[in-house]
């Protein structure tokens, strides 16, 4: 969901950042595989360099989801979040006491942090809006129509030209990762899913992959 259009991996990539690339560290994590959690108590900074990352707060058994991350957005792991891994991920990890001192030599470093803290800040309270005056349809239904509107169309069959209005989606998440997204169960998305697809509004074509051939269509059951 890229949270900021600053490039950090480009920058960071420049000959005079050499020594601000030093106070990070290449790490790998498999998919579903949890990255950070509260209670290691660890005041890191990372920069997604591939894959994807879900940031969620988690209480007994139910999770919402902050904000996903994607290749270039920058998180910090102070707050009472989780991370986890959506896809096969890399980051790149700091000490944040290693990078403040170069913080006035990477002013788009600076202004990445503020911008992801203000759409995550955003974002919660797009998530308190959703769980609290909207039912999980249209919850799933503007999930789907803004993954297909910020995604590539046609990203798995182009060329076909079945999806002309429309996109490919192809979302790399379960049922259940869908399902802690949008704050329901995995029973209730998969049942919501398949309703959709008889309506004829989804076409659902396994492997986290459904195609909306016209998004507007699915946007108006929004206001149906």
């Amino acid at each position: 969901m890229r949270l900021t259009e600053t490039n950090l991996l480009q920058d960071l990539a420049r000959p005079d950042m050499a020594r601000v690339m030093e106070a990070f560290k290449l790490r790998g994590f498999p998919k579903g595989k949890l990255v950070f959690h509260p209670r290691e108590e660890l005041d890191r900074l990372f920069i997604v360099k591939s894959g994807r990352a879900r940031v969620y707060l988690a209480y007994r058994d139910k999770e919402f989801t902050m904000a996903v991350l994607d290749a270039g957005d920058v998180y910090a792991t102070h707050t009472r979040a989780y991370v986890q891994a959506l896809d096969d991920l890399e980051l790149l990890v700091a000490n944040i006491s290693d990078v403040r001192p170069h913080l006035m030599t990477l002013p788009s470093l600076n202004s990445a942090i503020m911008h992801v803290l203000g759409e995550l800040l955003s974002h919660a309270i797009s998530v308190i809006d959703n769980l609290a005056f909207k039912d999980v349809r249209n919850r799933l239904i503007g999930f789907l129509a803004f993954e297909a509107r910020r995604m590539p169309r046609c990203r798995e069959c182009r060329g076909c030209g079945g999806c002309e209005d429309g996109g490919m989606v192809s979302l790399g998440l379960n049922t259940e990762q869908m399902a802690s997204i949008i704050g329901s169960s995995r029973q209730t998305v998969s049942s919501l899913l398949n309703a959709l697809a008889k309506e004829g509004v989804i076409e659902l074509k396994g492997r986290g992959v459904i195609c909306i051939p016209d998004i507007a269509n699915l946007e108006a059951l929004l206001h149906a």
